[in-house]
């Protein structure tokens, strides 16, 4: 079988999976490209580790991505039959620096909330208190809500239940009375089929108008739930993370939290 075959094969897999389209994109992209230059049904371990030595200089996010692609494809051309081996077993994993989350300060985003618009300021509030990822946002619309809570299919095509605060439904009921039933945030120039803001116009127009991307306003929600609750699963469930150590790194710990965490393991030596 060819390349060209093996890889229509494995594209029926990937789409009869629950994975999202534009995971299935990045995979098939990834695995098209090796096969410029390599046969897939022969390429070896060796050869892999050459590649990714060509990639030393590529940011370690890049070429833990294009590993991931490669696992998945060999483990499933082995299981398939078609391949003796999975060239991808002994292969090194990418370690990826746990960076320090930057948080947007709370006085920059209650500066911009005055100057926002309506739509403006749904945008920034879903992102801050509602901590809702660029495509969660740009697609939303009144059929997930559901009182106070939104229903949406988040990243990985999992369900998640986000409960309002007070400002984000507040925002949200604005943009219903203005533009009634619907995408909360319409296409005003319809290009295509997206009938909704694409998500990198979420992005424009949050960091334009606060200063900060919209992570840095997910990072400072879920920094603020913490520091009030210290409830670490809810916060998880909140994001929509499948991993708790994922949600610890969107917790920014400051020289107070571990102050304050030593103050709270001191020793009493006065006598009771």
């Amino acid at each position: 079988m060819n390349n060209i075959q093996l890889i229509d094969q494995y594209k029926i897999w990937l789409l009869a999976s629950d994975r999202s389209d534009a995971t299935v994109r990045l995979r098939l992209r990834d695995i098209r490209k090796l096969a410029e230059q390599h046969e897939l049904t022969t390429i070896t371990e060796d050869e892999l580790t050459e590649i990714l030595a060509a990639h030393r200089h590529h940011a370690p996010e890049t070429r833990k991505s294009l590993t991931g692609s490669w696992r998945l494809f060999f483990t499933w051309a082995h299981r398939r039959g078609h391949r003796p081996d999975n060239p991808t077993t002994q292969l090194q994993k990418i370690r990826i620096p746990a960076p320090s989350p930057r948080v947007a300060p709370d006085d920059d985003i209650r500066q911009a909330l005055t100057r926002a618009t309506p739509q403006q300021r749904a945008l920034i509030l879903l992102a801050r208190g509602g901590w809702m990822r660029l495509s969660e946002i740009a697609s939303l619309h009144t059929n997930n809500r559901h009182g106070q809570e939104l229903h949406i299919i988040g990243k990985g095509r999992k369900p998640r239940i986000i409960a309002m605060n007070a400002e984000v439904a507040t925002a949200l009921d604005t943009l219903e009375h203005e533009q009634g039933p619907g995408y909360y945030f319409p296409r005003r120039i319809q290009r295509g089929n997206l009938p909704h803001l694409h998500p990198v116009s979420v992005n424009k127009i949050i960091t334009r108008v606060t200063g900060w991307n919209p992570h840095s306003l997910r990072h400072a929600g879920a920094t603020a739930a913490w520091k009030q609750t210290h409830d670490l699963r809810a916060i998880q469930a909140m994001l929509g993370h499948a991993s708790l150590v994922t949600t610890q790194r969107y917790v920014h710990i400051t020289g107070d939290d571990l102050a304050t965490v030593a103050a709270a393991s001191r020793l009493s030596l006065t006598p009771a």
